[in-house]
């Protein structure tokens, strides 16, 4: 009997390690399945870096020539666009070249600015603006509307004239659109709510030099 139970202990010791044995084997196996999962979703992302590095190298590559047509593409707007906050302007234009020959900027500084000096081109259309500057040696001030027409109206109040971009130069116009030409000036610079203004707008055949 006492041999029977020595085997018998023996044979339980024997299952116990037995089954401690496969349960280890079976967290080997998900470990090691765990591990290649890991290791193949390390490569396929190791693998997607790459290729967006790539692309970054190739966008780097096409961004700076994009950046320097749109700086041109700038310059000719402002050189032949109506004559309107010119100085400004042509600051600002100045501005973004100093930066893109700025070894120490960054390109997404850069075309940072790119986008807004356009932005603000194009706001330019959408609104009224006024302006004191010169007209032939003499202080005026200048209403614009939009990018559509320019006007101005001397200082006494006496004289106002147009922008003829066909001829360009400045052409006088009749006393009958000083007011309008006044009350335009005060909505440009909020000092009079918006409202309807009647103006002599430039047409196609002011471009063949006639007045508007």
């Amino acid at each position: 009997q006492s041999r029977i139970d020595a085997l018998d202990d023996q044979t339980r010791q024997m299952l116990e390690r037995y089954r401690a044995a496969t349960w280890q084997s079976q967290q080997l196996k998900v470990y090691a399945e765990q591990l290649e999962e890991l290791a193949s979703g390390q490569e396929a992302e190791r693998d997607s870096l790459q290729r967006q590095l790539a692309e970054v190298d190739r966008t780097e590559r096409e961004l700076l020539p994009l950046m320097l047509r749109m700086t041109q593409g700038l310059e000719s707007i402002v050189a032949e666009d109506l004559p309107f906050l010119q100085q400004e302007r042509r600051d600002r234009i100045a501005g973004i070249k100093r930066l893109m020959a700025d070894p120490s900027a960054t390109n997404p500084d850069r075309f940072k600015r790119i986008l807004e000096a356009y932005q603000i081109e194009a706001e330019y259309g959408r609104t009224l603006g006024a302006e004191r500057t010169q007209v032939e040696n003499r202080s005026v001030d200048v209403l614009r509307v939009g990018r559509t027409a320019l006007y101005y109206l001397s200082i006494d109040g006496r004289e106002a004239g147009w922008w003829n971009a066909a001829q360009k130069r400045w052409d006088r116009l009749d006393g009958g659109e000083i007011a309008q030409i006044r009350r335009g000036l005060r909505m440009a610079r909020e000092t009079l709510a918006p409202d309807l203004l009647r103006l002599p707008v430039p047409t196609a055949a002011l471009h063949a030099g006639a007045r508007p």
